[in-house]
């Protein structure tokens, strides 16, 4: 095997790279069904972050998205109920339902006596602590912090409190650990109990509803990626299969009327393609929305803005797609120039098929059908021109003129996939500006390598990209290389 062979520079007539016709539409219909299931990645995601997205804790929020005062209402009648007396929790005072009630029978001291429903797990600590949870919506966090058991009735003194006694806003364990307002509690409790033995009891009922909505955060939040992920499953098997269907239905039609296939198995391939496109959308599709959504909420802005850029997306479509090829010729089974002449194909196809499902969705406003149609079209009219233009370069002896007139739509041809490398560009500009040294350094030694046959040169300049970005290093030189390459320990593939 020898993966360094382009340093060779070998030359190779081009009958040996000749594309196969039936690899030729396996590659249309993965980038037909790749570029699918990146666009219903997409349009999934969108979808998950407007349903997740939760306005930031504020005083209006509470008041507008997070309190209910329905809730609040409910507590006080759950209490009041039975007809029993009510008192407060913690000082022992008497509890009056109504403010009137309270202000007949203890004067100024009615404060002390009229009953406030508390949330015991603060909503604002609700909310921090939930904060970076990816998949919980604002009205699950209304309805976890508004739960019957996060509920206490309390004075109103107690409830809204002062800076020398009384809760306020803050949770339990805060209010426990105000030796101020626990003093101020002291002075007012009409039972027998010690303000220690209060203070514990304070403490471990603010310890317990925090625990219990902690577990209804994280209940919540599993069961809503799985919804998130199924949702989104289902729209990218939806996609990928009636695409796959599509274009592989119009290709084994023309087999049958070839007379290259029967009837009956070209239903059967179209059927199994259609199958295999479906389970792998739905995997995929709800995994990477998944991811998505959860890269959304990192904490490094860089990890947001390659979620935002669909960057994972486009990586594995773009592995999936091209993968074959480098497969095939790291094992030494196709040329350098035979893997050149596929990956440029598969490039343009990439490049322009996104277009082309746009073009052919106008044409026939049947919803993914359309699309299907016009992929399936562009991508034989893009590899009709490459492997034309190429075939010609490779095969003739051309006058001078007539060469650069060909290579002049050659380079016209791959103006697409240029874009790519400008859109490379605008992610270095972007994100990678510390990095950015290291990488012109890198390249370039690279480049320089390359042009003087030093294989070990090339390793050398992409190890150091990989030691500034914080990644292991597996070899240093080519004998290195092919090692690791046969090693069982890593799964580079």
């Amino acid at each position: 095997m020898r993966l360094f062979d382009f340093l060779k520079k070998d030359k190779v007539k081009y009958t040996e790279f000749a594309l196969k016709r039936d690899e030729d539409d396996d590659s249309k219909i993965e980038i037909g069904v790749g570029i699918a299931l990146d666009s219903s990645i997409r349009s999934s995601t969108a979808q998950a972050n407007a349903k997740f997205s939760r306005p930031e804790y504020n005083p209006q929020t509470r008041k507008q998205f997070y309190d209910d005062g329905n809730a609040h209402k409910k507590a006080i009648d759950d209490a009041f109920a039975n007809g029993k007396t009510v008192r407060d929790p913690y000082s022992g005072a008497e509890l009056a339902k109504k403010q009137r009630d309270a202000k007949m029978r203890y004067g100024e001291e009615w404060q002390s006596h009229v009953a406030e429903a508390d949330h015991i797990d603060p909503l604002s600590q609700i909310a921090k602590r939930t904060k970076n949870n990816p998949f919980l919506t604002t009205d699950d966090i209304r309805e976890i912090g508004n739960s019957d058991d996060n509920f206490q009735v309390l004075s109103r003194k107690l409830n809204q409190g002062s800076k020398y006694v009384g809760k306020g806003g803050s949770s339990q364990q805060e209010w426990v650990d105000d030796v101020v307002r626990m003093e101020g509690l002291a002075d007012i409790i009409e039972s027998s109990e010690s303000i220690c033995e209060v203070s514990k009891r304070i403490k471990d009922t603010g310890k317990a509803a925090e625990k219990r909505n902690n577990s209804r955060a994280l209940k919540r939040g599993v069961k809503n990626a799985v919804v998130t992920a199924h949702d989104a499953g289902k729209v990218g098997a939806q996609n990928t299969g009636v695409t796959e269907l599509t274009i592989s239905g119009i290709m084994n039609v023309v087999s049958v009327i070839k007379g290259e296939k029967s009837g009956e198995d070209a239903i059967a391939d179209t059927v199994k393609d259609g199958g295999k496109a479906a389970l792998t959308g739905y995997a995929t599709g709800g995994g990477m929305t998944v991811v998505y959504q959860a890269l959304s909420y990192s904490s490094s802005e860089f990890v947001q803005a390659l979620a935002k850029n669909n960057v994972p997306g486009k990586i594995i479509t773009a592995v999936n797609i091209t993968g074959d090829t480098l497969k095939k010729w790291g094992e030494g089974e196709i040329t350098t120039q035979e893997c050149l002449i596929q990956l440029g194909d598969k490039g343009l196809n990439m490049a322009t098929m996104g277009y082309s499902m746009a073009v052919g969705q106008a044409l026939i406003p049947i919803p993914i059908v359309g699309g299907a149609v016009g992929a399936l079209v562009g991508s034989m009219l893009t590899s009709n021109l490459y492997n034309n233009l190429i075939n010609d370069l490779q095969t003739k002896q051309f006058e001078h003129e007539e060469r650069m007139r060909i290579i002049a739509e050659c380079n016209a041809a791959a103006e697409q996939a240029r874009a790519f490398r400008d859109e490379l560009e605008s992610y270095l500009d972007s994100y990678f500006q510390e990095y950015r040294t290291c990488f012109d350094s890198a390249l370039s030694s690279m480049r320089l390598a390359y042009e003087m046959g030093d294989a070990d040169g090339v390793i050398a300049g992409a190890n150091d990209i990989t030691r500034k970005l914080g990644g292991e290093v597996k070899f240093e030189t080519v004998s290195e290389f092919k090692s690791f390459l046969d090693s069982d320990e890593d799964d580079i593939l």
